[in-house]
């Protein structure tokens, strides 16, 4: 069984790209992922557009998403809504824009946790270039700007940017009972 699949290409996601470029302050003002020498993610780049309302947060983690302010700067909701009618959604949790610089890499690791596991993880690619991937143990994905994709987080996996471009993605996180 495969935890990575394609599911749709030729999104547009240049008023996406346009945005960020536009407001390169939105990056990084959330480092909880990022900040840490053990995290997978250290070192990488970050927008949370949306995740939890520390009003309804609750022992076990789970908790109400909520748009956060960089929401109001970007385009988001205008790539969010369609896909998540697509999958037949029930909730829409946490969204966040991923940015690895060329010659980084996201480590190895598989994502714990209330969030990671109640939702399922979709991604939509903004950015890239040849010599990205996203990798699970015995396969790769390699996407192109305005390709959609499932994974499952549940699994070990990494991603790695040997371009000479940024590699950017913004991760979707849907509560559907759909199949994929």
């Amino acid at each position: 069984m495969s935890h990575i699949k394609l599911l749709a290409q030729g999104i547009n996601v240049a008023p996406m790209l346009w945005a960020l470029q536009s407001n390169p302050q939105l990056w990084d003002q959330q480092t909880a992922r990022t900040e840490s020498p053990d995290s997978p993610h250290h070192e990488l780049s970050d927008i949370w557009a949306r995740y939890a309302d520390p009003k309804t947060m609750r022992e076990d983690g789970s908790h109400d998403s909520v748009w956060y302010p960089t929401s109001d700067f970007l385009p988001v909701k205008d790539l969010v809504y369609p896909l998540m009618q697509a999958a037949q959604g029930d909730r829409l949790g946490g969204v966040l824009i991923t940015r690895i610089k060329p010659g980084q890499i996201c480590k190895p690791h598989t994502d714990p946790g209330w969030h990671a596991r109640y939702y399922q993880k979709f991604a939509i690619q903004i950015q890239s270039a040849p010599g990205q991937a996203f990798h699970f143990e015995g396969e790769s994905l390699v996407t192109k700007p305005g390709d959609v994709f499932w994974f499952d987080n549940a699994f070990t996996h990494w991603v790695t940017n040997d371009s000479e471009s940024d590699r950017i993605t913004m991760i979707v996180c849907i509560k559907t009972d759909k199949g994929v």
